[in-house]
C-alpha cells in the first residue's frame, strides 16, 4: 500500500512538472537581437512579427538614451517575416511551426523560414514589458 501511495504521488509529480516545462507564460518575448517578436498565446499558440535593421523597442531605447524632445512624424519600419502557428520546447529550443497555405502563395519561391519553422534558445529570449 505505501509503495503504491509513493508511486502514484511521484507519477503526479513528475507529469506535473513535465507539463509546466511544456508550456510558455503568455507575454510577449523578444530575441536577444531586439528585432524578433514572439508572442505566445494559448493552447500553445503564437504570433511572430520580426523587422530589419531596427524595431520598435530598439527606436524606443535610443529615444530615451538621447533625451531630446521628439519631433512629430512616425517612423517607417521593414518587415523581416511574420506569422502564426504552433509553438514547442524541444531540447530548451522554442520551435516555431508556421501555418502556411501553400495553395494560396502565387509565386514559386517560398521562404524557407515558413515551411520549415524557426528555433529560438529559451535563454536568449526575454520577456518585453510594454
Amino acid at each position: 500500500m505505501k509503495l503504491k501511495l509513493i508511486f502514484i504521488t511521484c507519477f503526479l509529480i513528475l507529469s506535473s512538472s513535465i507539463y509546466s516545462q511544456e508550456k510558455l507564460e503568455k507575454v510577449k518575448y523578444i530575441t536577444s537581437d531586439k528585432l524578433k517578436y514572439i508572442i505566445i498565446q494559448d493552447d500553445f499558440r503564437f504570433v511572430y512579427q520580426a523587422y530589419k535593421g531596427y524595431s520598435p523597442y530598439t527606436i524606443k531605447e535610443k529615444r530615451k538614451r538621447e533625451n531630446k524632445p521628439q519631433m512629430c512624424g512616425t517612423v517607417g519600419y521593414f518587415g523581416d517575416g511574420k506569422g502564426n502557428g504552433v509553438y514547442s520546447i524541444l531540447d530548451g529550443n522554442l520551435v516555431l511551426k508556421f501555418e502556411v497555405d501553400v495553395s494560396s502563395i502565387t509565386t514559386k519561391k517560398i521562404d524557407t523560414r515558413l515551411s520549415n519553422g524557426l528555433s529560438f534558445k529559451l535563454s536568449e529570449l526575454e520577456i518585453l514589458d510594454d
